[in-house]
């Protein structure tokens, strides 16, 4: 290669990119190294190689350059244009979406088309990873308050009202019930987590969410109504009703607070809620569980009874044949209960030993569940039945 370079001038380099003129400087070279060879009897160049030669050097190099650039300029632009055109013809509109935008309730059409994997139940993570996956892409929350339930309470201290209210994302629709304390506490911890977030600390999590968070996205939060808890007239319940279901569509709009395990735990979802193969959504939540009450045959646990046990947190996942509790540091499932014949709930103190207590029984275990009242526990009773 070096003394083919020695061959061509300077110019003419742009030359050694075209093959004919591979054959030419090759054969001239093969000349000029018989000629210097003295020692060695040197054979004649072929025919084949005097006839490439005697063809090129009939031609005028202006020629050469003008017409083997044309072809080749003509050639390449062709081939790119052909390229364009099969990529733009095969372009997938659904690739063009990203990851944590903004989602318009109007955008997405049909929601059958956004699927979790089965495979998704086998790569749980922890709750507060920034990385977990849970919701479907691009499909948007719609968010409808159905119904504010009063209580009656015979002391001189209102009860305060409890607002149910109906999600849908895709083909999945559940129901969550939440007083505006649990606004209230989601909007301070939101709160918090949007002064947080801006903080460069050098973690890995921390570096993670904030590379997450779109500029501008954390100035975006919606106000939460400051109102009463407690309303006596219908046109307050109406108006305060169509305020927070404002607030929680606008706040499940920004992929930063929706991700949030604050967010999730308001709204009830976890990473298995949304995995077609398992079923449609049941109620979720955070609870404690009692541990033992396993039933193994020919051997009597310790903590079968009440003498030993520990009470632990867990996030519950009902579903249709099934019921389950996951570990939300880890996010690793931890027990699964299936409604066989035997399966029962039972409600109550005398039941259960515990205070707000909610018992479910099949052939393998008793579970024991601890909630925070008493309208909770029969909350989860009747929503497990």
């Amino acid at each position: 290669p070096e003394q083919l370079s020695q061959l061509a001038p300077a110019p003419w380099g742009c030359l050694l990119l075209i093959p004919p003129v591979w054959h030419v400087l090759g054969g001239i070279w093969l000349l000029r190294r018989g000629s210097h060879a003295p020692t060695t009897r040197t054979r004649p160049p072929g025919p084949c190689v005097a006839r490439v030669l005697t063809s090129a050097m009939s031609l005028k190099p202006e020629r050469r350059v003008d017409s083997w650039a044309k072809r080749v300029d003509s050639s390449a632009l062709k081939k790119i244009a052909a390229d364009m055109s099969n990529i733009i013809e095969n372009l997938d509109t659904r690739e063009l979406h990203f990851e944590g935008e903004e989602v318009d309730n109007d955008a997405y059409n049909d929601p059958r088309l956004a699927v979790v994997p089965f495979s998704a139940i086998y790569c749980t993570q922890g709750f507060k990873e920034p990385e977990i996956k849970t919701y479907l892409t691009g499909c948007p929350i719609k968010v409808r308050v159905l119904e504010v339930e009063r209580f009656t309470s015979t002391s001189k201290v209102p009860s305060p009202n409890i607002f149910t209210i109906e999600l849908t994302h895709g083909e999945f629709t559940w129901q969550v019930k939440r007083k505006f304390k649990h606004f209230h506490d989601l909007h301070r911890e939101l709160l918090r987590y949007k002064a947080f977030i801006r903080i460069p600390i050098p973690i890995r999590s921390h570096t993670v969410r904030r590379q997450t968070v779109r500029r501008g996205e954390a100035r975006q939060m919606p106000s939460l109504p400051r109102t009463s808890e407690v309303m006596a007239r219908e046109e307050q319940c109406s108006s305060k009703r169509k305020q927070l279901e404002d607030y929680l569509t606008k706040l499940l709009k920004m992929p930063m607070y929706r991700s949030y395990h604050a967010t999730m735990e308001f709204i009830d979802v976890s990473q298995l809620s949304f995995i077609h193969d398992l079923g449609p959504k049941g109620i979720e939540g955070m609870i404690m569980k009692r541990s033992g009450g396993h039933r193994i045959p020919g051997l009597n646990c310790c903590g079968q009874g009440s003498i030993c046990y520990r009470w632990s947190k867990r996030w519950l996942v009902v579903k249709d044949s099934f019921l389950l509790y996951m570990k939300t540091d880890s996010g690793a499932i931890s027990f699964v209960l299936l409604v066989d014949k035997a399966f029962s709930i039972k409600i109550g103190r005398k039941e259960t030993e515990t205070k707000y207590g909610l018992r479910i029984d099949n052939l393998s275990r008793t579970l024991i569940l601890k909630c925070n009242s008493y309208r909770h526990a029969r909350w989860w009773g009747q929503a497990i039945e």
